[in-house]
């Protein structure tokens, strides 16, 4: 198999044809350099079997390591592997051993050899190959030299291949990358996608997600994919069917075949193989000064060992540090050194990091890794928690719960501090034991100013837990006492304001609120400020002012850009921001706030933030069409650590929503089996329940059961609190209409028209509702007016989901009204957004609906596309080569259409390749000549 080599497959194809029509003589010797196992001899295969074909004389020979002390020795195995040829030479070499100056009987068989191979050339074209050169003898690599450039200066039918791996290093090799006529290839590590292609060739059916991720242990290589497959398939981790291949195993339990390690090491000097054996013990990515302070060396001392592993391509240098290439490898190095060494190296390792001043996450990173914590270490956690809570939360927490297990060796003071370091390592992670832990401090807690503190803390986590009626408990029992700090008097009052809003109770919330902010802003505290902005912003979000709700979030956000101590504060409110300006149909401040939580929480280490910022940017892509995006960021939030309960419903509710809009129901049934069977007995889980009871929904429309799919929305129907204010729900409502209608159930269309019409009424700020509304009416009463309507502003808001399935229902009415000419416009329109988003579930469901009213889109051919021109384009296409035609790069193209680069790029070599045209310069002269069509901007 030569799965990812088809293009240097093609290329070594392409050299030896040259050479047999006597062309391209200035590249008759070709160097393939890689690492071990990256397919060099594969390749060269190939190329001697096309050779052959065309008529070559081939002669082919390797190196071994015992060749590289006797002269022209793999020269000999290659022209002359028997025969009186051979003979002649072996003589001339005899006689160089036995003269005092070999130098003429070594020159002479060397003009031997090279007039044989003149003479072949006369006879027909000639390939020669030398496998493995890195063993080859001096005097066989200089005879490839000469006769490379025999080759361009005589214009000889021949071609010289080499292979060679980095290590060892063989000086004598270097002239043949200068010789002239030569060129090199390096067979570079193969992609995800091609990893994933030869494992369903080596196993014969397709691998499942599991594997295809833990293909990346081999780093690309193809012979060390193959063992390890051969090995988990050995070994019982991994199930192959006629169907698919699977682990059976966690990834982290997989192991590598015995003797990967000795093998990859094979070529190292022994100070390189003992650093490389170091170098496992870190972490997956690390700096050379880590590995100096493990090696005890300084890093100028380290650079000459740490050249080998890295030219024999076990290291790599990524720029600021270091990596194994092969994740494999790095495995299988560190389970054979033994526990107890390990463990005993990584608490040298520890202290020597703390010690040198590094991040202490590196630090606990050594100490995980350690075993039992010793004293110091212990020490060393209770001085460096909060810094490491800040930066590596999970990574804290697992320390600080090692430490107190340990427990019966420390002070009563020492248990209670890193009891209280392991609440805010819990509450930074937002994990519901943190309840329960600062609970438990709080009534061993005298000191009235640490009691407060403890107070705020738990109910910062009652809060993130969703049970704010007893936070709301605590913090009334706690501003009831007397306590020093006005900071915390002042945070506390705010936690009340949200509880009081949350609970129903949002005139009287706002009322608080207003001396929160005022006090706040006396007292001239960032975070106070942050806090007491966020208090009020919630209070006027229930209370329906949106737009006056977004003010104080962005506010709070100034005040909290004043001091790192509200960074935390900070990412709250820039996805509120988010949030809510995505509710106003205002995508620029949308895509410019997720942006700044996303480099803020990847800067301060803060992972709930970051999994809620992914979570966030999957939504809006969503929203935006752009749905490799969506599972893209999605998938990112499902690999990160999450506890609080409405994330699961967003995350894989919305990679159900997308996959069951692409029509793979099996991938989105998985993505809601994934759900724990209780996920919505959280309030919070509740309130980010669109995209599951969606997804449910079409899922079971898909399956010819409208019945279940309606009433899988039902439960929206409800006019709770929660739902009054729930921004989705008037889209969903539309969605039970659209439903109850094709089910017969006018009864119900009928409530939910009502019930959509009471959910506008209390968001009437918000341009979605509206939309929904009409959407609504027009469904109810197959009316083509309100419907319209909906698709003018559905045009206005860019969203593009939304807009098919009012052009959707829109076509459904008029056909209804007898207007098939206007409904197969409609329905035109429809499925060419579908199509853009790759929505082929919604393709068929509108083809089928229209159907049945007896308007078809027309023949495959009328309908299909133009293929070239600008009739070709889709819309999304024509909105960027609009834009390319005035002059802006890509980057600003992405900014403006809210898109990725990637995806601009895309659709910029999509336009090029219809309009048949090589520049950005001639699609504005087409443009200038096409002139701007109806609804169109002028051009440039």
């Amino acid at each position: 198999m030569t799965v990812g080599r088809e293009q240097l497959r093609g290329e070594l194809r392409e050299w030896v044809r040259a050479g047999a029509e006597g062309g391209d003589a200035d590249s008759a010797l070709l160097m393939v350099e890689g690492e071990p196992g990256c397919g060099r001899t594969t390749l060269v295969r190939g190329a001697l079997a096309d050779a052959v074909a065309l008529g070559f004389d081939v002669r082919y020979a390797a190196a071994d390591a015992l060749a590289v002390r006797l002269p022209l020795h793999s020269a000999l195995d290659c022209l002359h592997p028997r025969g009186p040829g051979r003979a002649a030479v072996v003589d001339l070499l005899r006689e160089a051993e036995e003269a005092a100056r070999p130098g003429g009987a070594l020159l002479a068989a060397m003009d031997l050899l090279t007039a044989g191979v003149e003479r072949r050339c006369a006879e027909r074209p000639l390939l020669l190959v030398l496998d493995d050169a890195h063993w080859a003898d001096p005097a066989t690599l200089l005879l490839w030299q000469r006769l490379a450039g025999r080759a361009v200066a005589g214009g000889l039918p021949l071609r010289l291949a080499v292979t060679r791996r980095p290590l060892p290093r063989r000086p004598e090799l270097d002239p043949l990358y200068v010789t002239a006529g030569g060129r090199t290839v390096r067979p570079g590590p193969l992609s995800a996608a091609e990893a994933a292609e030869l494992a369903r060739g080596v196993l014969g059916a397709a691998p499942g997600p599991r594997l295809r991720v833990a293909t990346a242990l081999a780093g690309g290589n193809p012979a060390l994919l193959r063992r390890l497959i051969d090995h988990w398939s050995r070994s019982g981790a991994l199930e192959a069917t006629p169907a698919a291949a699977e682990l059976v195993v966690p990834e982290s339990e997989l192991s590598a075949p015995t003797g990967t390690a000795a093998q990859a090491l094979a070529a190292l000097s022994g100070p390189a193989r003992a650093l490389t054996r170091h170098a496992a013990l870190l972490d997956p990515v690390f700096t050379a000064r880590e590995l100096a302070l493990v090696r005890s060396r300084s890093v100028r001392e380290l650079l000459a060992e740490l050249e080998e592993p890295v030219l024999a391509g076990l290291l790599e240098d990524t720029g600021e540090n270091l990596r194994f290439r092969h994740p494999a490898l790095r495995r299988a190095l560190h389970d054979e050194t033994p526990g107890a060494v390990r463990a005993a190296l990584h608490q040298d390792a520890a202290r020597a990091f703390a010690e040198a001043g590094l991040d202490p996450a590196r630090t606990a990173g050594r100490l995980l890794d350690g075993g039992r914590l010793t004293p110091w270490a212990v020490r060393w956690l209770a001085r460096s928690a909060p810094a490491l809570i800040s930066g590596a939360p999970a990574t804290a927490a697992e320390l600080l719960e090692r430490a107190i297990a340990q427990g019966d060796a420390w002070e009563p003071d020492t248990r209670d501090a890193l009891e209280e370091l392991l609440a805010d390592a819990a509450l930074m992670l937002r994990r519901p034991e943190s309840v329960e832990l600062l609970a438990a401090l709080r009534a061993r807690t005298t000191d009235p100013d640490r009691r407060a503190s403890v107070d705020f803390r738990l109910v910062s986590a009652l809060m993130i837990q969703g049970d704010m009626a007893r936070s709301l408990e605590v913090t009334e029992r706690a501003l009831a006492e007397e306590f020093p700090s006005a900071v915390l008097r002042l945070r506390l009052e705010a936690c009340r304001v949200l509880a009081l809003a949350d609970l129903g109770r949002a005139a009287e919330a706002y009322a608080l609120a207003g001396p929160v902010v005022r006090a706040a802003r006396a007292l001239g505290d960032p975070l106070c400020g942050a806090e007491a902005h966020h208090a009020m912003s919630y209070a006027l979000f229930h209370l329906g002012r949106g737009r006056d709700a977004m003010g104080h979030v962005a506010r709070g956000i100034a005040c909290a850009r004043r001091g790192p101590e509200a960074n935390d504060m900070r990412l709250l409110l820039l996805a509120n921001q988010a949030e809510g300006h995505l509710r106003f149909d205002e995508p620029g401040i949308v895509e410019a706030a997720l942006r700044e939580a996303r480099e803020l929480a990847a800067r301060t280490g803060s992972t709930g933030r970051l999994v809620v910022t992914r979570a966030r940017l999957a939504e809006f892509h969503y929203r935006l069409g752009d749905w490799d995006r969506t599972l893209a960021e999605a998938a990112r939030a499902c690999a990160m650590p999450v506890s609080d309960g409405w994330l699961p419903v967003v995350v894989h509710g919305l990679r159900a929503l997308v996959l069951g809009h692409r029509d793979e129901p099996a991938a989105a049934g998985a993505e809601l089996a994934a759900l724990p069977t209780d996920v919505f007995e959280r309030p919070t889980a509740r309130r980010y329940a669109a995209h599951v009871l969606l997804a449910r929904a079409l899922l079971a429309e898909r399956d010819g059961r409208p019945g279940d799919a309606l009433r899988a929305l039902l439960p929206v129907l409800e006019d709770g609190a929660d739902e009054a204010v729930a921004y989705e729900r008037p889209w969903l409502l539309s969605e039970i209409v659209r439903l109850a209608l094709e089910s017969g159930e006018a009864g119900t269309a009928r409530a939910a028209v009502a019930a959509c019409e009471r959910a506008a009424a209390a968001l009437a700020e918000y341009p979605g509702p509206a939309l929904a509304l009409l959407r609504c009416r027009g469904l109810f009463a197959q009316d083509p007016e309100p419907l319209a309507e909906a698709v003018a502003r559905g045009e206005r808001a860019g969203w593009p989901l939304p807009l098919g399935h009012t052009l959707e229902d829109l076509a459904v009415a008029r056909a209804w009204r007898g207007d098939l000419a206007g409904s197969r416009s409609a329905l035109t329109r429809a499925v060419e957004v579908y199509e853009d988003l790759g929505a082929r579930w919604d393709v068929a469901r509108a083809d089928a609906r229209l159907r049945s009213l007896g308007v078809r889109r027309g023949s495959r051919s009328a309908r299909r596309r133009a293929s070239n021109g600008w009739e070709a384009l889709t819309p999304a296409e024509l909105k960027v080569a609009l834009l390319v035609a005035q002059g802006r790069s890509n980057p600003e193209i992405a900014s403006a259409l809210f898109l990725s680069r990637r995806t601009v790029q895309t659709h910029v070599s999509h336009i090029l390749a219809k309009l048949q045209v090589r520049s950005r310069a001639a699609v504005a002269a087409q443009a200038a000549m096409r002139g701007p069509g109806p609804g169109e901007p002028p051009g440039p």
